[in-house]
């Protein structure tokens, strides 16, 4: 895997998550979507965990921990 399409993917994941919490923050939304939006999060944040896991030793030195 490309260390660039790993941020490029970090990036998408941090994305998601903001629009996530937005709509969350949204009067509009009700149980149900509350619901599922919080399972979408929870999804996202265990996936951006194995990526952090397993992925970020193979990035170079310089760019660990940086996303």
């Amino acid at each position: 895997m490309s260390h660039t399409y790993l941020i490029d993917l970090y990036e998408l994941i941090d994305i998601r998550l903001q629009r996530i919490e937005s709509e969350c923050k949204g009067d509009k939304s009700s149980g149900e979507d509350v619901h599922y939006l919080q399972g979408r999060t929870a999804a996202l944040e265990d996936f951006m965990r194995f990526l952090r896991s397993g992925y970020d030793i193979k990035l170079p030195r310089r760019l660990r921990g940086k996303y």
